[in-house]
């Protein structure tokens, strides 16, 4: 997989918080960096491992916060400029 590259701040503020509401979220990413899954689950972590930042979805599912293209339907891009 490519290097992780941090994404928009005001992306990183929405995930936050869908997750501190525990709302049902729609989300589409990318999976294996090729296929795109999409995926109704609540927000239960965001959380930093090997210097990217990952979701923990209630189903399981991580989701590394770059590979995502949009929740709820609200495509979001660019990065924080880090």
């Amino acid at each position: 997989m490519e290097k992780y590259q941090p994404i928009a701040c005001q992306f990183y503020d929405v995930l936050e918080l869908h997750a501190s509401r525990r709302e049902k979220s729609t989300i589409a990413f990318f999976e294996n960096g090729k296929s795109v899954k999409t995926v109704d689950a609540i927000i239960e972590d965001i959380f930093t491992r090997e210097k990217a930042e990952y979701l923990k979805l209630s189903d399981g599912t991580e989701v590394r916060l770059d590979q995502i293209i949009s929740l709820n339907d609200t495509q979001f891009y660019g990065s924080c400029g880090f």
